[in-house]
This record gives C-alpha cells, sequence and structure tokens, in this order.
C-alpha cells in the first residue's frame, strides 16, 4: 500500500515539440535554444522581445524564431512557456480531451446597479461610496433640491 504516483502532465515547447517535465526548464530551453540573438548571444523572454533586441540594437530584422519548425517560425505569437500556445495545437498534442479552454469554469457577472433607499422623509439619495472612498462634497446653493 505505497503512495499512488501522481500523472505528471509534461510541458511542450510550443516551436520544436519537445517535451520537458518543469514549465522552468521549457523557458530556459526557449531562452537557450529559441529566443537568443544570433549576433550578441543575449537570451530574451519572448520571439518578439529577440527581434525587437536585434532590431533596436543590431539594426537587423529577424523574421523567423530559431530552431523552430517551418510552419511554427512566426515572431507574431506571443509564447512564454506554455502561455500563449494556440488552443488547437495543445488539443493536437495532449488529444481532444485535454483541451484547456474545456476545464476553464464560464462564469456570468452579474451587473451590479446601485441600490437607491428612501429615507424615512421619502427623499432618495444614492448609495454610500465604499470605505475609503472620498464622499462628493456638494454646494447647496447650486442644488435647490439640496436647500
Amino acid at each position: 500500500m505505497g503512495k499512488k504516483k501522481k500523472r505528471v502532465e509534461k510541458v511542450l515547447c510550443y516551436y520544436c515539440d519537445r517535451e520537458f517535465d518543469d514549465e522552468k526548464i521549457l523557458v530556459q530551453h526557449q531562452k537557450a535554444k529559441h529566443y537568443k540573438c544570433h549576433v550578441c548571444h543575449k537570451k530574451l523572454s519572448t520571439a518578439s522581445g529577440m527581434a525587437i533586441h536585434v532590431l533596436q540594437v543590431h539594426k537587423e530584422s529577424v523574421t523567423k524564431v530559431p530552431n523552430a519548425k517551418p510552419e511554427r517560425e512566426s515572431t507574431a505569437i506571443e509564447i512564454f512557456g506554455m502561455q500563449g500556445i494556440p488552443p488547437d495545437v495543445l488539443a493536437a498534442h495532449y488529444g481532444e480531451e485535454e483541451d484547456p479552454s474545456a476545464k476553464v469554469a464560464k462564469l456570468e457577472v452579474p451587473s451590479i446597479r446601485p441600490v437607491v433607499m428612501p429615507n424615512p422623509r421619502g427623499m432618495v439619495y444614492p448609495p454610500r461610496p465604499a470605505y475609503g472612498v472620498a464622499s462628493p462634497i456638494y454646494n447647496p446653493a447650486l442644488n435647490p433640491l439640496m436647500a
């Protein structure tokens, strides 16, 4: 009766389809293989960051992500680790039942309307502001209802 082992989900590099055990290792891989400046070898966090660096510092343009598959060379997609990977790529790699968008609970946020309460004299005032919010200053000379 030993401990049950958790099913470890491996993380995926979008550019080369390599799998890693940990997302920190994936980020290190992306910086070293895909987001590294070819001139000064600076490691950046994203492909667009690398393209901007090369353009501003070295006055060259980068249009493709290095060491990427031919259909995934675009610098337009903002990917950091597993964040930003298109859902169809994740579904194709992990299977249709593992679609991450299906796991996200969809909540409907009700619209909040201010409650207007009449006071004992029958006058209607707006609700009180939240704690810490300065209340508006009323000038009775400008508002005949305040007199």
